[in-house]
């Protein structure tokens, strides 16, 4: 697939199948991260690895819990058994590191083309902001190996999706344009 057919197909998807991703592909899709540009060329993107379904639902019900204690739009769809957070996907890559300058950034940038490269793949991915409920629980990201000095950036699922969304087609909302 054209890098330019990736971007104009690549939507977030929330229904996956019950299958596993290879191990050659998941290696693919930390290659692309790891081939993001980066301020300074530090790199500071490192990723947690989960393909557990057992950690991932478990994780998925501690971000339901956080849910349903805010309260809010989100509240009463946690109260439901179906996955809202991880749409039982069955990998998990969360991007954390360093609270330096630029490492959201980096991380952000890592996960762009790791979405793209999964999309080259056949697969679904989406962001999973919700997942940032969990950010403060340092329990938790300790126990998944995140340490101490680091933080939560950007997780992401991965999977074969259940059905593809449509493409939409957007154009640049261009602000000015200085010639």
């Amino acid at each position: 697939m054209e890098v330019e057919d990736c971007i104009l197909s690549r939507r977030s998807v929330r229904t996956y199948q019950d299958k596993a991703i290879q191990e050659e592909d998941i290696q693919k899709i930390l290659k692309a991260g790891a081939m993001a540009p980066s301020a300074k060329g530090i790199h500071p993107a490192r990723y947690i690895v989960i393909t557990n379904k057992e950690k991932i639902k478990e994780l998925s019900g501690k971000v339901k819990e956080k849910l349903k204690q805010g309260g809010g739009k989100y509240a009463e769809r946690a109260e439901k058994e179906e996955d809202i957070i991880f749409y039982r996907a069955p990998l998990l890559i969360l991007l954390v590191g360093d609270r330096e300058k630029w490492t959201k950034i980096d991380c952000a940038l890592a996960a762009e083309n790791m979405m793209l490269q999964a999309r080259a793949l056949g697969l679904g991915s989406c962001y999973i902001g919700l997942m940032n409920k969990i950010g403060g629980d340092r329990e938790t990201l300790s126990a998944l190996g995140m340490e101490e000095e680091q933080e939560l950036y950007c997780p992401l699922v991965f999977g074969y999706p259940a059905q593809w969304p449509h493409p939409k087609t957007r154009e640049a909302n261009v602000q000015k344009r200085i010639e």
